[in-house]
């Protein structure tokens, strides 16, 4: 095995054959991503694609927090604030680079596993979501928290959380919502349950499969296996607080514009205290990234993964030169005063043309 931010192995499988295994490896920072680990792993897995002998790829996080806490935005804030000509260069880098890897994970030629424990946020999201086997574990947080660094839902955020059922792919991009690991698989975000303590036994029946190097016949075979191994497994799953509350996310998802959004996620969170940490969220997060997300996901409803990709680049490089996004990055992950002070400071005070402005080349 490499060593280094992300380690790669191949393990032997049957038939002559091997498995391609990607683990990001910086637990200290809850795997967040930067822009070599993204490179590298384009790089490898675009590698593993093309050799024959590489039947499936399994995506992973060392550590015991989580798969990935997103990418390394306080990292492309640092180059932003340091000033100068090539302020961008770095950020610009980086969106780009994560963005060909989500649509290299979203379009993979073979079986791809990801196994999604703790904390998966933002990039991460991006990640595990893209597998064609997406199997999610015990104690897991899993959001999209742009809202609170005045960034947008990225990482094709406007193509995977505008399938989530009843609305609350929009509740949890306004809001940054975390759900748990049953709230994932009704939500159509995972797939199935394996706990941690059971992923090396998945792993070595994984590589135990009678490989055929057919992709489509190797990822029935892997269905087969996830599917058997959430059934051993699936009782010690908790009730989805998102499936109970499945008609009032979809009333306040229809509301017709933002501030419809937050007065009826407040209204909820004055009688259900598992709204309180959403409204709370979205009635302190950057106005302007509310507003473009909203009208984000709006335009995403028709387009392909790869124009939401595309449009998530403009998106992020419209960000990464105005005000939110560094200001935001500043207060939550690098002064740490958690006082960002956002501009416009209230939602009636953002204009539609710099709504617009974002979604301009």
């Amino acid at each position: 095995m490499s060593e280094g931010p992300v380690l790669f192995e191949e393990r032997d499988a049957t038939a002559g054959r091997r498995v391609g295994f990607a683990r990001l490896n910086r637990p200290l920072q809850l795997n967040a991503l930067n822009l070599p680990m993204c490179e590298s792993m384009l790089a490898r897995l675009r590698d593993w694609a093309a050799d024959e002998s590489i039947v499936a790829v399994v995506l992973d996080g060392a550590g015991d927090k989580g798969l990935c806490a997103g990418g390394d935005v306080a990292e492309v804030v640092r180059r932003v604030r340091a000033g100068g000509p090539r302020r961008f260069v770095y950020g610009d880098a980086f969106f780009t680079v994560e963005y060909q890897l989500d649509l290299l994970l979203h379009t993979y030629p073979k079986p791809l596993l990801s196994y999604s424990h703790g904390i998966c946020m933002g990039g991460g999201v991006g990640l595990a979501v893209g597998a064609s086997h997406r199997v999610v574990a015990e104690r897991s947080r899993i959001a999209m928290p742009e809202i609170h660094i005045g960034l947008f839902p990225d990482v094709g955020g406007g193509f995977f959380l505008n399938r989530v059922p009843g609305g609350a792919g929009l509740v949890m991009a306004l809001t940054g919502l975390a759900i748990d690991e049953s709230d994932a698989l009704f939500a159509g975000l995972a797939d199935w349950f394996v706990p941690l303590e059971a992923r090396d036994a998945l792993y070595e029946a994984l590589l135990a499969l009678d490989w055929s190097g057919d992709a489509a016949r190797d990822r029935a075979s892997l269905s087969r296996l996830c599917a058997a191994s959430h059934a051993r497994h699936q009782a010690k799953l908790p009730e989805s607080g998102l499936r109970r509350r499945f008609d009032a996310v979809r009333a306040a998802a229809l509301a017709p514009d933002v501030g419809g959004v937050r007065d009826a996620l407040q209204a909820l969170a004055a009688g259900d205290a598992w709204f309180r940490a959403p409204a709370e969220s979205l009635a302190n997060g950057s106005p302007t990234a509310a507003r473009v997300t909203f009208e984000y996901l709006r335009r995403c409803r028709t387009l392909s993964l790869r124009e939401v990709l595309a449009l998530d680049l403009v998106l992020a490089r419209r960000f990464q030169r105005g005000h939110d996004f560094p200001e935001g990055v500043r207060a939550l992950l690098i002064d740490k005063d958690r006082a960002p002070k956002w501009s416009p400071a209230r939602l009636d005070e953002v204009p539609q043309s710099l709504v617009d402005a974002h979604f301009e080349p």
